[in-house]
């Protein structure tokens, strides 16, 4: 990880609640959402995944899990774009779908990859994205 990236990283976990606290949030939107007319709305597991398990993911798996991480930010007063519709929720889930899936894109051989992904959260990458984007509101 670049010097600068993970300096913002470790500044944004100081003053903010931990990537482990933000999956659950994330997680509990999955389970109260409950059913839904909106079928993208559905099956997100993702939450206390590694950048190994999101490679490996269907892209509905991935687009709602970034939806109950965006929800969960809301949430938590930490977000600051407007996903009070579904069809802005929707647009900014898919987006940071795409920034997570260039994230972890898969690199090399197996092993290389294994060795670059296997400890990174998808709670401490939708951090930083949100924060590289202008998503989340100045502490």
């Amino acid at each position: 990880m670049k010097p600068i990236l993970l300096i913002l990283l470790l500044g944004l976990c100081a003053c903010a609640p931990s990537p482990e606290d933000l999956a659950n949030v994330a997680s509990q939107q999955f389970r109260e959402r409950g059913e839904t007319e909106e079928t993208w709305l559905h099956d997100g597991e993702l939450h206390f995944s590694t950048a190994l398990e999101w490679q490996k993911a269907s892209f509905q798996n991935k687009r709602v899990t970034s939806s109950d991480f965006l929800l969960a930010l809301d949430e938590q007063g930490r977000l600051a774009i407007d996903i009070s519709d579904n069809r802005n929720l929707k647009i900014h889930s898919e987006t940071l779908t795409r920034k997570l899936n260039k994230q972890f894109e898969i690199i090399g051989p197996a092993v290389e990859n294994n060795k670059k992904f296997a400890n990174q959260l998808i709670s401490d990458a939708v951090v930083l994205i949100a924060s590289q984007n202008g998503w989340l509101k100045n502490a």
